[in-house]
C-alpha cells in the first residue's frame, strides 16, 4: 500500500476487490495513510473498497542529520 500511495497523485482513486478480510486490512492501511475511504461492501466472503487520496502532508518535518 505504501507503493500505491507513492504512485497515486492527490485526488487519485483506488478500487480494490478481494476477500472481505483483505478489504478490512486495506481499509485500515489506507486510513493510516490519510486516504478517504468512500465505500466498503462485503457479500459472500468477497468485498470491494473505493478510496481517494487526499492532500494531507505532515505539519512538521524531522531534521535528520
Amino acid at each position: 500500500m505504501a507503493e500505491v500511495d507513492r504512485i497515486v497523485r492527490p485526488g487519485g482513486k483506488l478500487i480494490v476487490r478481494d476477500e472481505s478480510s483483505a478489504i478490512g486490512e486495506v481499509e485500515n492501511l489506507l486510513k493510516s495513510l490519510h486516504w478517504e475511504v468512500h465505500l466498503t461492501f462485503s457479500k459472500d466472503q468477497e468485498g470491494i473498497l473505493s478510496a481517494q487520496k487526499g492532500n494531507w502532508r505532515p505539519n512538521t518535518y524531522a531534521n535528520i542529520s
